[in-house]
């Protein structure tokens, strides 16, 4: 019986087809979603600067979205060479991919879902929240919005597949 399933998302699109897939089986089995976003601990990626700078000229989005970026941190995301972001930046944002992806488990008839925004390495927190909040599956992404270093070092999917104690789901 599957009575949560933990998503996390980096708002990378292999984390929304996770997502997805994710509620599906929630809808199917009346599940709780759990949706985790891991700060990624002062660094930005290009692929999720790209996406918030696509997300923000459009303008387009729903009323539960975060479309209304406050200009400054949208200015320091554009401006900011290193991509480096203060915590409440980068905890601004992670709420901001939350609220996208939650739009998604409403539109596919999720009835209860949960935003959690948390920080450290990834893959043991992902592994530790699945445990903490007894989980069973984990849904996820099997490639992020990691730079080369990510793919080098092992990715985080692999990581959670290998060491979680519950059921997971690599999506493609």
């Amino acid at each position: 019986m599957i009575r949560k399933i933990l998503v996390p998302v980096d708002g990378s699109p292999h984390s929304v087809k996770a997502v997805e897939l994710a509620s599906d089986l929630a809808s199917k089995y009346d599940a709780e979603i759990i949706l985790l976003h891991v700060l990624l601990r002062g660094h930005m990626p290009d692929g999720l600067k790209k996406a918030l700078e696509i997300e923000v000229g459009k303008r387009t989005a729903r009323a539960d979205n975060l479309v209304n970026m406050p200009q400054e941190i949208m200015a320091r995301v554009g401006s900011k060479k290193d991509t480096q972001l203060s915590i409440e930046e980068l905890n601004f944002i992670g709420k901001y991919v939350l609220s996208n992806v939650a739009a998604i488990c409403q539109d596919k008839g999720v009835a209860r879902v949960e935003r959690r925004v948390e920080e450290g390495d990834p893959a043991k927190t992902i592994i530790k929240i699945a445990e903490d909040t007894k989980s069973d599956m984990i849904v996820l992404g099997n490639r992020g919005l990691s730079d080369f270093h990510g793919m080098l070092v092992g990715s985080v999917s692999h990581k959670v597949s290998h060491h979680a104690k519950c059921t997971c789901v690599t999506v493609r």
